[in-house]
């Protein structure tokens, strides 16, 4: 399994592609690495961030190169978007309740487009910190007695989706900070992360990254679990 080390998986000179095409690496200087397309455009990128790229790619040519024709499979619904989900403390809370959905304004429903599939990184604005992986799982309803919504939220033009947690840290040492991994799709990525009415679109690899750190960190969590209980470690829930 990648550990993270990406010491020598780059180097200059070398060719290699990612969604956007094909570059080469011009300079080294970890975590940064220049590279110029072939078109001539030039770009600092994150090398970690590319390298899972880089796998993701060589893992998807692998796999057409080994389907027949007639047995094609689908490993996402196509169209699938993938976003962060800044949100308060109390969210953070939430989602550690069976059957939490996600509360979606009227208005960023038409802004972003969010549809059956989607995934979702949230960020604990006041923790700054990435600290759960979910998968919208159903189509969109109306607020019932039995869905409990904010004093903000009501009255508001609230719709739910129901969401699949796939992973969650419940310990803020646990999750993934601000600072611990780079968009190169946003590299004003902390000034969007201020507003909890926002919807970020990020690319699939960028999606795959946090998500395996949750899960590392969800496992992290359940070795722990002999841990004493009177510990005064940082959780979301009080």
């Amino acid at each position: 399994m990648w550990d993270g080390d990406i010491s020598g998986m780059f180097e200059v000179g070398g060719k290699y592609s990612n969604r956007i095409g094909t570059y080469t690496v011009v300079e080294i200087n970890e975590p940064k690495m220049t590279v110029e397309y072939e078109d001539g455009l030039t770009a600092e990128l994150n090398m970690n961030i590319q390298f899972r790229i880089w796998e993701n790619i060589q893992a998807e040519e692998e796999i057409k190169s080994s389907r027949s024709p007639r047995k094609k499979r689908k490993t996402k619904p196509e169209g699938t978007k993938f976003f962060v989900r800044p949100v308060d403390s109390l969210v953070a809370e939430q989602l550690g309740v069976r059957a939490y959905k996600e509360h979606v304004l009227e208005e960023s429903l038409s802004n972003y487009n969010i549809s059956p599939g989607d995934r979702l990184i949230y960020f604990s604005i006041e923790s700054q910190v990435y600290f759960a992986a979910a998968t919208i799982t159903g189509t969109l309803a109306k607020p019932t007695k039995k869905d409990l919504l904010t004093e903000q939220q009501i009255g508001a033009s609230i719709l739910l989706f129901p969401v699949d947690v796939d992973a969650r840290a419940s310990k803020v040492e646990s999750a993934v900070p601000v600072d611990g991994v780079e968009f190169d799709s946003h590299p004003d990525i902390r000034e969007l992360l201020k507003n909890e009415d926002t919807y970020i679109t990020i690319t699939e690899d960028e999606f795959e990254v946090l998500a395996e750190l949750l899960t590392e960190a969800t496992v992290d969590e359940s070795d722990d679990d002999t841990l004493d209980d009177d510990d005064e470690d940082d959780d979301f829930e009080d």
